[in-house]
């Protein structure tokens, strides 16, 4: 979106799954091509939307990922041959493009994702790395993104972060029929999939329900919210606790959204654990103050509490609690605090429209180099 916003045309090389059709024009400017890998189309089990590829456990997905990895190589090299540049989202799709660099002489741009670190070997990273044009450094100044660039050399393009927000203005009729007209509840939004690595990195995920209680016990006037979905036994659990504790009233799971900026606009507070992730992201550009948990790889970043964000105490639903009453009794500082994050976090996230200016030049400038 921020490339095509900015002149470019984009085509998009991804999976396809059933039920959705493997050519779309999302644009004028912008092009789907969905690549089937496995016959029967409604036998192929890899993309699933909301669900990480490597979190498909069947037999059949197994067998499927040689193919799948052909598959997108070829139809890579297919649509490389009329492009100026590759962007590769994940090692493994750059790994992927290099036939279409060394053919057709294509220059590609790697993005990683975090879990491409994690899960391919780290001399396969290596080896990727050396061998793209560019590696994108848009994370800012994280502990593990400075690790990162020291662990495998590479090109850097410091850019900021693109999200683009695409609110509609209207509240969800989901999360109205909720509040049945409550609109002066105060609004909590955790947006995020519901996964285990998040309970052993002190994600507020089920915190927040234990604070939750202590805010009802305190008569407080607020509404939890919670946009994700995932593993079954975290969810369980979540809707175990609101039983149990009898929160019915005061927090409610929305399960997955296409588009989580239509419930960003109407919350007052965002939660979603870790600083530059994805989420972080979507409430900063949004203006929207946000708790983060106050850990080491948090805490030495440009977050500061009470300023632009609002640091808690990892598994501990007393702070947490606390912090949210006085975010309660304090919408108009909360606001503040929303708004700092945007302005001071400006250099690292930006909006798709000046995003897309940056990117497309520095790009133009690899396409130029012999």
């Amino acid at each position: 979106m921020a490339y095509a916003q900015n002149g470019a045309g984009v085509t998009v090389i991804t999976p396809h799954f059933p039920g959705v059709d493997k050519r779309e024009r999302i644009t004028e400017k912008i092009r789907v091509f969905r690549f089937q890998y496995f016959i029967p189309k409604s036998f192929q089990v890899l993309k699933k939307p909301g669900v990480p590829i490597y979190d498909q456990k069947s037999l059949l997905a197994v067998f499927q990922i040689p193919i799948l990895c052909t598959c997108f190589a070829f139809e890579i090299l297919r649509y490389a041959r009329s492009a100026d540049i590759i962007h590769a989202q994940w090692t493994l799709t750059a790994l992927l493009a290099l036939p279409a660099k060394w053919i057709w002489r294509k220059r590609i741009v790697l993005t990683v994702r975090g879990s491409d670190l994690r899960l391919l070997p780290k001399w396969i990273n290596r080896f990727i790395h050396s061998k793209v044009d560019a590696a994108i450094d848009c994370f800012g100044p994280q502990p593990w993104n400075i690790a990162y660039k020291k662990t495998f050399l590479a090109k850097y393009l410091t850019m900021p972060l693109i999200v683009h927000n695409d609110a509609r203005g209207e509240m969800p009729q989901d999360m109205r029929t909720v509040l049945n007209r409550r609109l002066d509840e105060f609004i909590v939004l955790y947006v995020g999939r519901f996964d285990p690595i998040k309970i052993r990195n002190k994600f507020p995920l089920i915190t927040l329900i234990l604070a939750s209680k202590i805010l009802k016990a305190n008569n407080m006037n607020f509404h939890v919210f919670y946009v994700g979905d995932g593993d079954e036994i975290i969810r369980n659990r979540m809707l175990g606790l609101i039983n149990e504790h009898k929160l019915h009233n005061y927090v409610t799971l929305l399960g997955p959204k296409t588009n989580v900026f239509d419930y960003i606009q109407f919350s007052d507070l965002g939660v979603g654990g870790f600083a530059f992730n994805g989420v972080s992201q979507e409430f900063t550009i949004s203006a929207r103050a946000q708790i983060l948990v106050g850990v080491k790889d948090n805490l030495d970043t440009p977050w500061r509490h009470g300023t632009n964000c609002i640091f808690v105490r990892a598994d501990n639903e007393r702070d947490l609690a606390d912090k949210l009453i006085w975010a309660i009794n304090n919408p108009a500082g909360v606001r503040i605090i929303g708004m700092n994050a945007k302005e001071q976090m400006s250099k690292y996230i930006v909006d798709s429209t000046v995003g897309g200016m940056v990117y497309l030049r520095e790009f133009e400038k690899l396409i130029d180099q012999k």
